[in-house]
């Protein structure tokens, strides 16, 4: 056995399964170094937690007994940058350890955190760049040419022009699910071992990348931030997303269900036949994909369910044409967002999600009024995901909000990086004015087939039934729990059916 170059510890926020992470620990692993991951606090979108005192004492504990070569966070998004920062403030009071910053908010923002004490950054994709890194801070040589690194020296930051990135991504090789030096801080206790081991849902990628240009969303730029040439989306081949996806049986042994988190899974007619039938001789488990209004086809998600596709989420997003097009940056009409949900029922598909961002400034109640009408037209049995609009740092969508008069720059900056209960508050919160909340109401009702008539039945005059409508939303919210298990529990049995 080679003797180890060194350790590296890893940090990933708010995910026990953060594939980004699991990448970068294959990539050092290969190269020969030691790699511990700290899966620091688990996600919670209802009731989301910063840091404590004791977390960041515990992770102090972890490096003093590790005594890495360098710390690296994955920051993928601005949402607990809180966390981030305290975290990384704690590592400067206590460490003479370079600190390297990573994941897609760091990558857009490469001087946020060289400005807040972080050694080196690195941007999109860093297979590659951290294991340059990694030799020459072991061997103590220059680091000063590695494309995608950022770093922070006497004369003040550099950031080194986006490369190395790889379209075929096979070469980046797989993540590591059993992360075997790996920890998990929560709740104020530190558990040894990969948190990710006691899952019953695997998450996992065949893709890289997003075709559309969505303005509340990040990756139209992070795309542009990729060199000249650079596809849109990068694929792996299915013989490396399958090798994966065996060895997550292996490892899980609780594991019931796959969860593919393309930001829209694979549609080339070869690869999906190629996956039809490798995936149905070695994992034959229920799946879940998103999908886009834009890239539904009858006739893959037909292949696709004889395998084991279970649910289907697709973002809609709002019901207004002008909203969807104007604002979102989203071209689909509204037949063809029709057209998508019929091919989903008439596939066959167990389960659709179908996900609308409502109640923000840009949105009138003519809007709304349209996501309602819109949705009394959808196929099939599906399950509505309304929430709110969040303006995140990077996506365009932010100044346009600022040109439009909405918010300035200073209000905007305070919505963007409040603190994570705020910004996760504002997400799920509610608009208050009576008429809004009574159209969100009777949107919601839609869903349900003995909720629906009553919809129907107040949607000429809401504003009449207020009382009514508020009781049978109401009666809807305690129907969900019931909804949830019974969507996990025909899950489960179709994988003891396999």
């Amino acid at each position: 056995m080679a003797e180890s170059k060194g350790k590296v510890l890893l940090v990933a926020f708010y995910n026990i399964k953060a594939q980004g992470v699991r990448y970068l620990e294959t990539a050092l692993e290969s190269a020969g170094y030691d790699v511990s991951c700290v899966f620091y606090k688990d996600f919670n979108s209802v009731r989301p937690k910063k840091t404590t005192e004791a977390e960041l004492d515990l992770l102090c504990g972890r490096i003093e007994q590790v005594q890495p070569l360098f710390i690296g966070l994955s920051v993928m998004s601005s949402m607990y940058l809180d966390t981030v920062n305290a975290v990384l403030e704690r590592i400067k009071q206590r460490f003479d350890i370079p600190v390297l910053c990573g994941g897609a908010f760091t990558s857009m923002f490469p001087e946020y955190f060289l400005d807040r004490g972080a050694q080196f950054v690195i941007r999109t994709d860093g297979e590659h760049a951290i294991v340059r890194l990694a030799d020459a801070l072991r061997t103590g040589s220059d680091y000063s040419g590695i494309p995608s690194l950022g770093w922070r020296d006497g004369s003040g930051s550099h950031v080194n022009a986006i490369g190395d990135v790889l379209t075929q991504l096979d070469g980046y090789g797989a993540p590591v699910i059993n992360s075997r030096g790996a920890c998990f801080i929560e709740n104020d206790k530190l558990v040894e071992g990969d948190p990710q081991l006691g899952t019953m849902s695997y998450e996992t990628i065949a893709s890289r990348g997003c075709p559309f240009q969505c303005s509340y969303c990040c990756c139209s730029n992070l795309r542009k931030l990729l060199p000249q040439g650079t596809p849109p989306v990068r694929f792996r081949s299915v013989k490396s997303v399958i090798d994966e996806l065996i060895e997550a049986k292996k490892q899980c042994r609780k594991l019931v269900f796959i969860h593919f988190y393309d930001e829209v899974f694979p549609r080339k007619k070869d690869w999906v036949d190629e996956f039809v039938a490798e995936y149905k001789k070695h994992i034959h488990m229920p799946f879940t994909i998103w999908t886009h209004p834009g890239m539904v086809d009858e006739e893959t998600l037909r292949k696709l369910v004889s395998v084991g596709l279970m649910e289907v989420i697709m973002g809609i997003q709002s019901g207004s044409p002008y909203i969807r097009r104007e604002v979102f940056h989203r071209r689909e009409t509204q037949e063809d967002i029709i057209e998508a949900t019929r091919a989903i029922s008439d596939a066959g598909v167990f389960w659709a999600s179908y996900d609308f961002m409502l109640q923000h400034p840009f949105e009138k109640i003519e809007h709304l009024k349209e996501t309602y009408y819109l949705v009394k037209q959808l196929h099939g049995r599906y399950e509505l995901q309304l929430h709110g609009l969040n303006f995140l740092p990077g996506t365009d969508i932010v100044p346009k909000a600022i040109e439009e008069g909405y918010f300035t720059p200073e209000e905007m900056d305070a919505i963007m990086y409040a603190p994570m209960d705020e910004q996760f508050g504002a997400y799920w919160k509610r608009e208050n004015s009576e008429e809004s909340r009574l159209w969100y109401e009777l949107t919601y009702l839609l869903q349900y087939k003995d909720l629906r008539p009553l919809a129907e039945k107040y949607e000429s005059d809401p504003l009449a039934h207020a009382a009514e409508i508020d009781a049978a939303y109401a009666k809807g919210k305690k129907k969900e729990k019931n909804r949830y298990l019974y969507k996990k529990s025909r899950i489960a049995l179709k994988r003891v059916l396999f």
